[in-house]
């Protein structure tokens, strides 16, 4: 079968892809991507054909205002910025994704493509799979995760994920109803979340219900386990072990807090070590710090317990870690808790502050807004990922959560047995 998988955002988008495509190339299937500029090389790397759709989310996230706004928890005011640039790549988007879809027997879609592709699997009659890493259909059980992470009673959860359709639907109607209208296609009536329930759509969950349990959906959104790349995949994109420096410093002393901080917004590269340094100086525990954007890997701490990587194998690293701390990215979030780690979330925007609620909430660590991050709150957040109490709680969930191939393979399953 001919599968063309559409998507757009940072590489947390494109992962869960390129796990579900892996598998299903395994099993004969014609797989084609279709991402955003700044995430084709890694699909590239994996062996599938790529094409570009979308604008480069990157560019946004690692200019100077970007950082600015992200910094500050001026969320809006990015969000703002990135839908005025997919405003203004839009003809150019609607383009590659007529081009991605052309010819394709099935066509599976992240959120921010999904409106997209489901005019372009109307028109050549084939059927749409959404994939989603959070819970962004209405539901009572939680309240939608990009409007509130706060606990309400269920019904005003649902109310927060009707609030979000009708928002989402006010900001895309006008270019679906474009894409619709050059495709011949009648004007869609309603958001398209309303339209795929009504049609009973596949809908898969790209997360664990071990982490979010008690979901009341039934068979058409199953929940699949996180989709992150497996040992196979993992080889491929050449993030496969640790090299032997790393290595060394890990052997020499007890094992590290980790602190993960790729795409998250450090402004002074320099004062963030130093404050991470003179915490872990108070809570008597070793720091590796694995750099992104911010400059962080150009400096070299006056501190042996403290290290400086680059971009790391995380599955390789964090078992040897005694607590990790991360952005909170749906992907980053399974391998850390998989890894059997206490974790803290640092989160910044979209579904990342979801998760922080959810590990705060079954005691696997704790959750403070990247914003709000300093030396005290990160003191305080890493005293309770270090209780002993909560790493036990931490590995008893890490037994229960499906790991990558067999997340996979359930996804796949899921798309062979009910289309």
């Amino acid at each position: 079968m001919r599968i063309s998988m559409l998507t757009c955002g940072t590489r947390g988008d494109t992962q869960p892809l390129m796990a579900l495509g892996a598998e299903l190339r395994r099993r004969g299937h014609d797989v084609r991507l279709a991402v955003s500029p700044n995430t084709m090389a890694p699909a590239r790397a994996c062996g599938f054909e790529t094409l570009p759709f979308g604008p480069d989310s990157q560019a946004l996230m690692e200019s100077e205002n970007g950082q600015r706004w992200l910094a500050a928890g001026d969320v809006k005011t990015f969000v703002k910025e990135l839908t005025a640039a997919s405003q203004a790549s839009f003809e150019t988007s609607r383009r590659e994704a007529e081009v991605a879809c052309a010819g394709a027997e099935l066509i599976v879609a992240g959120l921010l493509a999904e409106d997209f592709a489901d005019a372009f699997a109307e028109l050549h009659g084939v059927p749409l799979v959404t994939l989603h890493h959070a819970p962004v259909r209405r539901t009572r059980r939680y309240p939608h995760p990009l409007v509130s992470t706060a606990r309400l009673p269920g019904p005003v959860n649902a109310l927060t994920g009707a609030l979000f359709d009708r928002v989402w639907w006010a900001g895309s109607k006008a270019e679906v109803q474009t894409i619709r209208a050059d495709a011949g296609l009648p004007p869609a009536k309603g958001p398209l979340a309303a339209r795929r329930a009504r049609s009973g759509a596949l809908e898969l969950q790209a997360y664990d219900q071990a982490l979010v349990p008690d979901l009341e959906w039934g068979a058409r959104r199953p929940l699949v386990g996180f989709l992150n790349p497996d040992d196979e995949l993992r080889r491929e994109l050449g993030e496969s072990g640790l090299d032997a420096e790393l290595t060394a410093w890990l052997d020499a002393g007890e094992p590290p807090v980790f602190l993960g901080f790729g795409s998250m917004p450090v402004r002074d590269p320099a004062a963030t070590v130093a404050m991470i340094t003179g915490v872990a100086k108070r809570l008597g525990v070793r720091a590796l710090v694995s750099a992104g954007w911010g400059g962080l890997s150009a400096l070299d701490p006056d501190d042996p317990d403290v290290a400086v990587i680059g971009n790391v194998d995380h599955v390789a690293v964090l078992p040897r870690c005694v607590a990790a701390v991360h952005h909170g990215g749906a992907g980053t979030t399974a391998t850390s808790l998989g890894a059997g780690v206490p974790t803290v979330v640092c989160s910044v925007f979209a579904d990342q502050p979801f998760w922080g609620a959810r590990v705060e909430r079954q005691g696997l660590g704790a959750h403070v807004r990247f914003a709000e991050l300093d030396g005290d709150t990160l003191e305080a957040a890493l005293s309770i990922a270090l209780d002993d109490a909560v790493r036990s709680r931490v590995g008893q969930l890490a037994l229960r959560l499906r790991g990558p191939r067999e997340a996979a393979v359930a996804a796949a399953d899921e798309i062979e047995t009910r289309l």
